[in-house]
C-alpha cells in the first residue's frame, strides 16, 4: 500500500492526513503528559502563560487567544489552580478582571513539556533533511494563514 493511500486504495486528502497526524500527535502528547496529571489543552494554556510578560495574563486574553468561551477557560484555570500550577488574582483597579500567573510547579511542568514537544518534533521530522523541514513549515504556515483569513 502506498504511503498516502487508505486501506481501500483511495488517496487520502491533505486535510485527512493533517487530521490523522494531529490526532496521533495529540494522543502521544496526552500519554506523555499523563504522568504529570496534565492534559494537552492545559499544557497549551501553561505555555501561553509562560510566554506572557511576567508569566501573567488575564483570563480574557486567554479566551481570545484560544478562541474559547469564558466558561471553558475558567474551567481550565480552576483545574490548573487546584493542581497548584497557576495562581489567580483579581486586578487591583478592576475586580472583574482575573489574572493568572504560573507557580514554580507550573514553570517546571512547562519545561518538561517543552522538552517532550521538542523530542516529538524531532521524531516527527526525522525522515526530512533541513531544507525539507523548512519547506514543510513554510507550506503549513502558508496553508494555515490562507485558511485562517477565511
Amino acid at each position: 500500500m502506498k504511503r498516502n493511500e487508505h486501506m481501500f486504495g483511495e488517496t487520502l486528502h491533505c486535510g485527512e492526513l493533517i487530521k490523522r497526524l494531529n490526532d496521533a500527535l495529540g494522543r502521544k502528547a496526552n500519554n506523555t503528559l499523563m504522568c504529570d496529571d496534565v492534559t494537552l489543552s492545559q499544557i497549551k494554556v501553561l505555555a501561553t502563560i509562560s510566554e506572557a510578560p511576567d508569566e501573567t495574563i488575564t483570563l480574557k486574553e486567554l479566551e481570545k487567544h484560544f478562541e474559547v468561551k469564558q466558561a471553558t477557560m475558567a474551567g481550565i484555570a480552576v483545574r490548573l489552580e487546584k493542581k497548584g500550577m497557576i495562581e489567580g488574582f483579581y486586578d487591583s483597579n478592576d475586580k472583574r478582571i482575573k489574572h493568572v500567573k504560573l507557580t514554580a510547579k507550573g514553570e517546571e511542568i512547562c519545561k518538561t513539556a517543552r522538552a517532550s514537544m521538542d523530542e516529538n518534533e524531532r521524531e516527527l521530522l526525522k525522515a526530512l533533511n533541513d531544507d525539507e523541514k523548512r519547506q514543510l513549515r513554510n507550506l503549513l504556515q502558508k496553508v494555515y494563514d490562507s485558511i485562517k483569513s477565511c
